[in-house]
């Protein structure tokens, strides 16, 4: 039988169906205001991002293995952002 949804699985829901909701806008937002190939450079972000929410929000602190993995991202989303800025 399938689980029966209660007030802690919908309270544990809408947090994250609003961040994906506000994902998807602000997403398309930027599609009409810089080029698709910055829009796609700039969502690789994400793991960078994941991992702040969650030491912010859940108090899960990174490993130092996690943390070196996220330079050449940051980096690399930085290099390519600093050459590709022409919005709309």
């Amino acid at each position: 039988a399938p689980k029966q949804i209660n007030r802690t699985m919908v309270d544990q829901i809408v947090p994250l169906s609003i961040m994906h909701l506000l994902g998807f806008l602000f997403t398309n937002m930027s599609l009409g205001a810089v080029n698709v190939s910055l829009t796609h450079t700039i969502k690789s972000l994400e793991p960078f991002f994941t991992v702040l929410l969650s030491w912010m929000f859940l108090g899960s602190v990174p490993s130092l293995v996690t943390t070196l993995t996220l330079i050449p991202i940051v980096a690399g989303v930085v290099i390519a952002s600093a050459t590709d800025l022409s919005f709309n």
